[in-house]
């Protein structure tokens, strides 16, 4: 069945990938019941409410809860304890003036259940030290684990080795330092963090938001934003210092501060140290050039890093030569040719007769069959056509007139542009003043 209707459609992007939230494990919901009541809360999301309700329905305040390594168990505890005896007996009573809901009252009682109390102090030490060995067994999991495969986070080599190496490679090859392995935790959910940034092309370091990758990367290299954000909280939970001593007494994280390297402490010194090194790989190659974007055959989903190597791809697999069909025309009619294929191919009709399939797979084959590969001019040779069909089209970067040298100068290109944008102009007012 032949169509000559034309649809349109928003920008398309290609092989787009769907977004899928990053999970924690470090901070993985658990089931919290109240310790007065059977109201349960998801922690650590609902901590506030749960707290708020402990206020408002049971007047209980917990002291110093940023400091209970395990609230949880904390609240398991003390739930079977509140059973034999009742608040007064553990807690500090406390006489205020108001309600919870603010309104003035004499001597109203609330109750304060600290670490005053031995039995407190003792069960908040007791879960410190259980969580703590849990998390340096996890700890030494990371150091050891020789199976932990993942795709670096700007090339395209995959890791088979430890985490630590995984790192070092950040680091070595693309000037991207976080943090000494060893003073870090749950370093897959980091990297993950991390990964789900960058894919939303945010900046790690100021984490402003940017158009696309290219321009991202340009911005982190030449800010010099290869480092997650100090002041970030959200990175607390990776670094086991945190975890260690008194949490007013240890610094936060150890990785470089914005405008100094000077610090007494020995850690933070040897961190400063490490990440002030003049950039090793100031262009980001590895992201940008061998291992980077890929062109996509105009036939099928096929990439290749290479112009050359998708010509011959597509000679080879579909019989289908660019050069020759494009051969004699200028390059302005060679963009509106990959723009018109690629726009057919989305649409899933024929190059030719332009009869509509179901899928690609059998509109591949009819193409290939029938030899359609002979394109009407009045078809591809409209002004819309100028413009890119996908954002990310690679190959429109490689076309150039036949006439011309392949490495032209820069100030050639420039002329090229210039000589673009007026016919692009002078179509478009054509265009607009036909309508």
């Amino acid at each position: 069945m032949a169509t000559t209707e034309k649809q349109y459609f928003g920008p398309l992007t290609l092989h787009q990938k769907i977004e899928k939230p990053s999970i924690f494990k470090c901070g993985k919901s658990v089931e919290c019941s109240c310790v007065m009541c059977d109201e349960i809360f998801m922690l650590p999301m609902s901590e506030k409410q749960m707290l708020t309700h402990l206020f408002m329905k049971h007047r209980l305040v917990i002291a110093d809860v940023n400091q209970i390594a395990d609230l949880q168990a904390y609240m398991k505890y003390w739930k079977l304890r509140f059973k034999d005896s009742n608040l007064p007996y553990f807690c500090t009573t406390m006489l205020l003036d108001t309600k919870p809901d603010g309104t003035k009252s004499k001597n109203e009682e609330y109750f304060l259940l600290s670490d005053v109390l031995p039995e407190d102090k003792e069960l908040r030490v007791n879960i410190r030290q259980r969580r703590l060995e849990e998390l340096l067994e996890r700890h030494a999991f990371e150091r050891e684990d020789k199976n932990y495969i993942k795709e670096c986070l700007f090339c395209r080599l995959v890791s088979n080795d430890t985490r630590a190496n995984y790192l070092n490679h950040l680091y070595e090859k693309h000037n991207f330092h976080i943090a000494k392995p060893e003073n870090l935790i749950f370093i897959d959910d980091l990297v993950n963090l991390i990964a789900n940034k960058l894919e939303n092309l945010q900046c790690i370091f100021c984490e402003g938001v940017f158009k696309d990758r290219t321009i991202l990367k340009e911005h982190m290299r030449k800010k010099g934003h290869k480092r997650i954000n100090p002041v970030n909280k959200e990175y607390d939970k990776f670094f086991l210092v945190n975890y260690i001593g008194d949490k007013e007494t240890v610094p936060k994280k150890q990785y470089i501060k914005p405008h100094s390297v000077k610090s007494s402490n020995v850690a933070h010194k040897e961190e400063y140290d490490h990440e002030s090194e003049p950039e090793s790989d100031p262009e980001w190659s590895e992201w940008t050039e061998e291992n980077g974007p890929l062109i996509t055959c105009l036939l099928c989903d096929h990439t290749e890093s290479e112009y050359e190597n998708i010509l011959d791809h597509m000679e080879r697999i579909h019989e289908f030569s660019f050069t020759k069909l494009t051969s004699g025309l200028d390059f302005y009619h060679k963009v509106k040719i990959v723009n018109y294929i690629r726009r057919q191919m989305h649409l899933r009709q024929c190059l030719s007769c332009e009869t509509k399939f179901h899928d690609v797979k059998n509109l591949e084959k009819h193409i290939k069959e029938t030899k359609h590969f002979v394109l009407k001019k009045e078809k591809w040779d409209q002004p819309e056509y100028y413009f890119p069909t996908y954002e990310d089209d690679l190959f429109l970067c490689f076309i150039h007139d036949d006439n011309e040298s392949w490495w032209s100068s820069d100030e050639h290109e420039s002329e090229n542009q210039n000589t673009m944008s007026d016919s692009i102009s002078k179509e478009m007012a054509l265009a607009v003043l036909s309508e």
